[in-house]
C-alpha cells in the first residue's frame, strides 16, 4: 500500500508503538478494518536510509574494526539491544567479527536494516485503540453548524463524525472544537 509514516517507534510487549505506529494506522484505519487488521508492514530501521546506503555504512563499520565483533560495532542510531536482535533477524552470529562477514551476509543485514517485514494480527490486546474510523459523512453536515442537512436541529459532533485526527490529542481538540460550533449555533438559534 502507499501508507507511510515515520517518526519514533516504540518496541513494547505487545509489538510496535509510538507516535509513528499511531499516525501510520490512522492512515490505514479503513484499509486495516476492511482487511480484519491482517496486513504486512515494512520498518525502515535508519529512516530514510536506502538499502545500498546502508550496505554502504556496514562495510564501513566493517573496514574500520574487521577484528571486531560485529554486535559490538553498530549504526549509531540504534541500540545495542536493537542492533542484538536485528542481527539475529539476518541471521548473524553475535560473536562473528566483521572481517568474517560474507558478501551475501552484509546485503541480507542491509535489507533487514532498511526492509524489515512485519506481520500485523489483528488489534491490541486491551482494545485501547486512540485512532477511530468511519461515522457520519461530513457531507451529510453544514460544516459552519454541524447540523444535518436532512433532519433540522439534529447535530453531530466528536467521533461519531467521520473524523480523524492523528492520536488522541487531534481527536479530542476535534470534538471539543465541534462542540463549540454546536453549542454557538444553538445559543444563537434559540
Amino acid at each position: 500500500t502507499s501508507f507511510r509514516a515515520k517518526g519514533t517507534l516504540l518496541i513494547t510487549h505487545n509489538g510496535l508503538s509510538g507516535p509513528c505506529i499511531l499516525r501510520l494506522s490512522s492512515y490505514a484505519a479503513r484499509f486495516l478494518a476492511e482487511h480484519q487488521y491482517a496486513a504486512n508492514m515494512v520498518v525502515n530501521w535508519l529512516g530514510e536510509t536506502s538499502s545500498e546506503d546502508a550496505l554502504r555504512l556496514l562495510r564501513e563499520l566493517a573496514s574500520q574494526g574487521a577484528q571486531k565483533q560485529v554486535v559490538n560495532s553498530r549504526p549509531q542510531v540504534l541500540t545495542s539491544r536493537l542492533w542484538e536482535f536485528l542481527l539475529s533477524r539476518a541471521g548473524l552470529q553475535h560473536d562473528i567479527r566483521w572481517g568474517g562477514v560474507a558478501p551475501r551476509v552484509f546485503n541480507r543485514l542491509a535489507s533487514v536494516l532498511t526492509s524489515d517485514l512485519y506481520t500485523i494480527q489483528g488489534r491490541v490486546p486491551h482494545k485501547e485503540e486512540f485512532v477511530t474510523a468511519g461515522g457520519v459523512s461530513l457531507r451529510a453536515v453544514n460544516t459552519s453548524t454541524l447540523e444535518c442537512k436532512s433532519i433540522p436541529s439534529l447535530f453531530f459532533a466528536g467521533e461519531v463524525l467521520d473524523v480523524d485526527g492523528v492520536t488522541g490529542g487531534f481527536n479530542l481538540q476535534a470534538a471539543w472544537t465541534m462542540a463549540d460550533t454546536v453549542a454557538r449555533t444553538l445559543a444563537e438559534r434559540y
